[in-house]
């Protein structure tokens, strides 16, 4: 992919991040202020807000970084259909954003018909996936040897297709309008949570490792790493309804999978020198999510504290704090801009993440410590407004940015 290309993509995923971060200002602020008559819906809003950084911002990041690094690895030129795939992909992801926002995943009525708008939606993204998927296999096809990188990108969407089949699950609820909460949880986070730790942390690692080269020598897990990441999103399921040796199944497996993510931890820190400012936020967010899989091990943890406002922490601490962070770093370091325009928006994305974050734990145990929360309201809204306006301040100074992108 050419480096017009690849800055066209980068720039539209960063503006799908923008887009999602305004959007979770909006569910903040009106959580403390009330919410405007055009945004009544907090559940369908929630839903346009989380897909759009899953569709528009992680993935198509994922993909034009790939897609840029990957002819160094197989030494010829990208499939024909490159250009089309991620067309469809970036048109899709932001589709995506309105058809949730209408009813999340029930059915919204147009004229006549009523039609699960988000559903259908949410399928045409996974059609662009298997899409990648595809052209992806036709370039390493064949190689002899297959890198880290290429390895960690091949469990990644391994996994990739594996959550797919949550979607397809969903999908099948709401067609058939069957009252399942089970499945329908079982699904929605095989999709969601296996797309997010699955799909998202292999395919970062890879671009990780890509940027910094090889580690000089050692083994670092890729396919015992999917391996064992593949039955955590069970963790997602409600207590309630999750059986107790599912839970431990998948306890297990999430606490050896944080000790194999430790190891692509400890070798990456050791080249940090080659890794971008924010590495140091993003390897933070790491180490509290190797963290919290092995508090999942005490006894009572997970079935008090795995859904609500400690799930939503959770959620923060993985998508923005050690992958958005990460791939924000990674973007900044291919691009041609001033070291000190950067150097503002990343103290104000650093502290906006980190209040929020901080927020968000304060809110799921202000319940337990009997305090009250619209403190820690305020201040994940707050927090929410510093992270949106530097990935508004990101936007604006790629675009001035001369129109170039490294491509390693």
């Amino acid at each position: 992919m050419t480096e017009r290309l690849v800055r066209r993509y980068l720039l539209l995923a960063v503006a799908a991040l923008t887009l999602a971060a305004w959007t979770g200002v909006l569910m903040r602020l009106g959580m403390v202020y009330g919410f405007p008559a055009w945004a009544q819906n907090f559940g369908a809003m929630r839903h346009a807000h989380s897909h759009l950084m899953y569709f528009g911002w992680v993935t198509l990041a994922l993909f034009a970084l790939i897609w840029a690094d990957l002819p160094r690895y197989t030494g010829r030129s990208l499939p024909r259909g490159v250009g089309v795939q991620m067309a469809l992909t970036a048109s899709m992801a932001f589709l995506s954003f309105p058809a949730f926002w209408a009813n999340g995943y029930g059915l919204t009525t147009i004229g006549s018909a009523r039609l699960p708008l988000g559903s259908m939606v949410a399928t045409f993204n996974g059609l662009t996936w298997f899409y990648f998927i595809a052209l992806y296999v036709r370039a390493t096809r064949g190689l002899a040897v297959r890198p880290l990188a290429v390895q960690l990108w091949d469990w990644a969407l391994a996994l990739l297709l594996l959550a797919s089949l949550g979607a397809a699950g969903l999908v099948s609820l709401v067609v058939t309008r069957a009252e399942q909460p089970f499945l329908q949880q079982l699904f929605l986070h095989q999709f969601l949570d296996l797309f997010a730790v699955g799909w998202f942390g292999l395919a970062l690692l890879g671009v990780l490792w890509s940027h910094v080269g090889p580690p000089a020598h050692g083994w670092l897990p890729t396919f015992s790493l999917a391996l064992l990441l593949t039955p955590t999103f069970l963790l997602g399921v409600s207590p309630t309804l999750l059986p107790g040796a599912l839970f431990w199944v998948a306890a297990l497996a999430n606490a050896a999978a944080a000790f194999l993510l430790a190891l692509h931890g400890v070798q990456l820190w050791r080249r940090r020198a080659a890794l971008p400012a924010l590495v140091w936020l993003a390897g933070a967010g790491l180490g509290v999510v190797l963290a919290v899989a092995a508090l999942l091990l005490w006894p009572g943890v997970w079935h008090d504290y795995a859904g609500g406002q400690m799930r939503i922490f959770y959620l923060h601490v993985l998508l923005l704090m050690w992958v958005s962070t990460a791939l924000l770093g990674l973007l900044e370091t291919r691009w041609p801009v001033g070291r000190q325009s950067l150097r503002w928006m990343n103290l104000l994305w650093l502290a906006g993440v980190l209040v929020m974050i901080g927020a968000l734990l304060g809110l799921g145990l202000a319940p337990q410590l009997g305090q009250p929360q619209l403190f820690w309201l305020l201040a994940a809204a707050w927090g929410s407004l510093g992270v949106a306006i530097g990935a508004t301040w990101l936007g604006v100074v790629l675009l001035r940015a001369p129109a170039t992108v490294s491509l390693q």
